[in-house]
């Protein structure tokens, strides 16, 4: 009998085995090989490797332009989520209320999403242009300004314009599953609440977006580290410039590793990303266990 109870209860995780096993080897392998190029240095410049311990990562840690990108990954990641949370939380709200024009809406506000993210990036560095783009062109037209600004390449204007691309890029994957909570919301709730005078931003405040929690901190766990290891976007534009005011740790970990052709250096910048990523997304983790627990 205990044999039998064994063999039941064992039996889910023997059908779950050969995936765990696979999942594990793609992962472990990558992962121990790039702790042992990180901690020798691995040059192309030199034919040897030694070991140096924690070497590159304290190089790294105490590098001036480490510090510059890391207050630039901060930025890009913090405020990128955040605008395309409160706007996907907009339109989900906006989209959710219309009846006849719905699917079309959902349609048009996907699109920005369904562009691949080089084809994204090329179009927006072209309409950026400072002496040919359209942007610049409009705001002519609209006598908003009368000079060419130059939206990639002055170190002011960099981080922010890319923001702006990546969260119209990026908002609508928060506002397609902002709205399939929205619509798993009972009617009755809403409507026992307008029957009691409540209005649209107390309905908002008090149904929707409790109701909204969990999706909300799982949503952000996956567009945190989207954003937080975007790439495209950024080498295509502006290669991390000018001046590396666009240069997160994805942009700077390539080019330690391809420009600078320093693989040590490479390696421990990733590891040092892997742990930031690991403690950014935490208090999201926590926040939506709790909710789920709720």
């Amino acid at each position: 009998m205990i044999r039998k109870r064994l063999f039941r209860h064992s039996v889910p995780y023997l059908y779950l085995l050969p995936s765990l096993v696979i999942i594990m080897s793609l992962l472990t392998y990558p992962l121990l090989y790039n702790l042992y190029v990180s901690v020798h240095r691995w040059q192309l410049s030199r034919p040897d490797k030694p070991f140096i311990g924690l070497d590159n990562f304290t190089a790294i840690v105490k590098d001036d332009i480490f510090q510059t990108v890391l207050w630039t990954t901060v930025s890009w990641t913090l405020i990128g989520v955040l605008l395309q949370m409160a706007i996907g939380l907009i339109s989900a709200l906006y989209v959710d209320e219309r009846r006849r024009s719905k699917g079309a809406l959902r349609s048009l506000l996907l699109l920005p999403w369904v562009l691949p993210g080089v084809v994204t990036a090329l179009m927006w560095s072209w309409m950026l242009q400072s002496d040919m783009g359209i942007i610049n062109e409009l705001l002519k037209i609209f006598h908003i300004t009368s000079e060419n600004i130059s939206w990639l390449g002055s170190d002011h204007m960099a981080l922010g314009t890319l923001i702006f691309v990546n969260t119209w890029k990026a908002f609508p994957f928060w506002f397609l599953m902002l709205l399939a909570g929205l619509q798993d919301i009972p009617n009755e709730q809403v409507e026992a609440a307008r029957i009691d005078g409540a209005r649209w931003f107390g309905i908002v405040r008090y149904i929707k977006i409790p109701h909204l929690k969990p999706i909300i901190g799982a949503t952000g766990v996956i567009t945190t580290i989207w954003t937080l290891n975007y790439f495209d976007l950024i080498w295509v534009t502006t290669k991390g410039g000018p001046m590396d005011s666009t240069s997160t740790l994805p942009i700077y970990t390539y080019r330690l590793a391809f420009e600078f052709f320093d693989f040590g250096k490479s390696s421990a910048m990733a590891l040092i990303s892997l742990v930031i990523i690991g403690i950014v997304c935490l208090p999201y983790m926590r926040a939506m266990l709790k909710s789920i627990k709720e």
